[in-house]
């Protein structure tokens, strides 16, 4: 009964969430704050729970508002990096200048370092600073580059594919693990999970990459990839899911605990839910631009 009320749960969540998610990602209302809405919601909710998760160790403390103000600034910058020639804002910054999210980067860690001196006590510190830095470094920059993804051109399409590819990825291994898993991996950081559900959501994301390609080319008359780039496509983006969802888990065992967080009723954090997008978006933006 319980793990039915659960999955009730879980579905009326994905119902109701599902669809505001998905137009806050493909309008270009409003000059495109929607996506700077989405990558703000979500990066900072996924960084105050890695920075409660990591507050429970006794090495030291992240410095939780410092890192949450660096992640409202990168996103910020993303968003000007993307959208700001069109909106004419932060227009103090060249637009195409990659040194600005360099010079946040090192103004928050000098920052960081001056308060871990004159407020803390050194026992810990290291710990502190490293940890409040990997955060935003880590979830935050890697995450922002969601606006990025929605700015090139088709970018709507890339997003849903990203998306939609994480989540097959999701399902495959889950109902691959369940009916076909027998031979465990032996990963310390997750244990339970099989071989069969790892190839399973590998074959099922290069299957749907494939299938999705054929429909926006079919519907839509946009040819993202060829046919074998797609599969390929589905191969990496399975990978690189698994090892967003193998990170997080690594950071939940250190800290001794189940679930990231508690915000999304029946699906636990928002950590649980978009760790896979924080390994994905980024190395499918830059397999993008980098191969043209």
């Amino acid at each position: 009964m319980s793990q039915l009320k659960n999955t009730l749960i879980r579905v009326s969540t994905a119902v109701v969430a599902l669809p505001l998610y998905i137009f806050l990602l493909v309008t270009d209302s409003f000059n495109a704050i929607p996506i700077l809405i989405v990558s703000l919601l979500i990066s900072l909710v996924c960084l105050y729970e890695f920075y409660q998760i990591s507050s429970e160790q006794e090495e030291g403390k992240p410095f939780v508002w410092l890192g949450l103000g660096a992640g409202v600034i990168i996103n910020l910058l993303m968003y000007d990096l993307a959208y700001g020639k069109v909106n004419n804002i932060f227009s103090f910054i060249h637009a195409e200048d990659p040194r600005v999210i360099f010079a946040i980067i090192v103004f928050s860690i000098i920052t960081i370092f001056i308060i871990q001196i004159f407020t803390r006590p050194l026992k810990g510190g290291i710990y502190s600073v490293a940890v409040t830095i990997f955060g935003f470094i880590f979830i935050v920059l890697s995450f922002s580059h969601i606006i990025l993804l929605k700015k090139l051109d088709n970018g709507v399409f890339y997003l849903i594919m990203v998306n939609v590819a994480v989540m097959m990825n999701d399902t495959g291994a889950y109902f691959g693990g369940v009916l076909f898993g027998k031979h465990k991996v032996g990963f310390a950081v997750s244990p339970n999970k099989s071989w069969e559900g790892y190839f399973s959501g590998v074959l099922v994301t290069m299957i749907s990459m494939i299938i999705l390609n054929q429909v926006i080319l079919s519907n839509y008359n946009v040819q993202l990839f060829s046919l074998p780039e797609a599969a390929f496509l589905g191969i990496l983006l399975s990978v690189f899911g698994h090892l967003g969802d193998l990170a997080e888990s690594a950071v939940k065992r250190d800290g001794e605990i189940k679930d990231s967080g508690s915000i999304i009723p029946g699906h636990g954090g928002m950590w649980d839910v978009f760790d896979a997008l924080i390994f994905t978006i980024p190395i499918f933006y830059y397999y993008i631009v980098l191969l043209g």
